[in-house]
């Protein structure tokens, strides 16, 4: 059946007023995210947009922009991303993890092996993911702390990267939970130190706390 010949003007088609600052906007977001594929990135943006969930653009550039080829996908802009969007649920659901993951366009390889550091069952403790996220990031220990508190820090760029010690307390003896090599004693030295350094800081502690403190094995 052939399409029949239809006149369009100007006042046939309508362009909602908001339109042009949604793109405006929607464009400066990919800028800032540079995702590796656009177009699912793209559907990540628009289905967080539709429901007034935070987007997943990243607060800035980051150079340079991981790839699922040369290193392991996984930055500290995505990773604050992803905070920004789980952390509020507490006990994620793994569906919903692995959505928000593809939407940026992260290896789901890197999220399985992720997953299998722990026995998360009846769903994921967002907190405990996120440490391994950080532990993905860092080589050691202390470097993954760093990025911990890089990331959940509210101080502006390059200064403390404070957080509370609270905060600090439980990210740490997770992640040293994990790792054979270090003892309950060695990890309750070293926050029991950390806790005396930082107690005259209302219990604030940042990258540069945490990096003085010698505990001897």
């Amino acid at each position: 059946m052939p399409v029949p010949d239809v006149m369009f003007c100007a006042q046939q088609i309508h362009v909602p007023p908001e339109l042009p600052d949604i793109m405006k906007q929607f464009t400066k977001a990919a800028i800032r995210t540079q995702p590796r594929d656009v177009l699912q990135w793209s559907y990540g943006y628009f289905y967080a947009l539709s429901r007034g969930e935070p987007l997943p653009v990243k607060d800035r550039v980051e150079m340079p922009v991981a790839t699922q080829k040369n290193d392991t996908g996984l930055t500290p802009g995505l990773l604050k991303i992803l905070h920004k969007q789980l952390s509020e649920k507490k006990i994620v659901d793994l569906q919903d993890l692995q959505k928000k993951w593809k939407n940026l366009c992260l290896p789901m390889e890197q999220l399985c092996n992720l997953l299998r550091l722990d026995n998360f069952v009846d769903g994921v403790e967002w907190m405990k993911f996120f440490a391994l996220g950080c532990s993905a990031l860092g080589g050691s220990l202390l470097s993954s702390m760093k990025h911990a508190c890089e990331i959940l820090t509210n101080d502006p760029e390059g200064g403390a990267a404070r957080i509370p010690y609270d905060t600090f307390e439980f990210l740490y003896s997770y992640l040293a939970s994990l790792d054979d090599e270090i003892t309950e004693e060695v990890t309750n030295s070293f926050l029991k130190a950390l806790k005396d350094q930082v107690a005259r800081k209302e219990y604030m502690i940042g990258t540069a706390d945490f990096t003085t403190v010698k505990v001897k094995p």
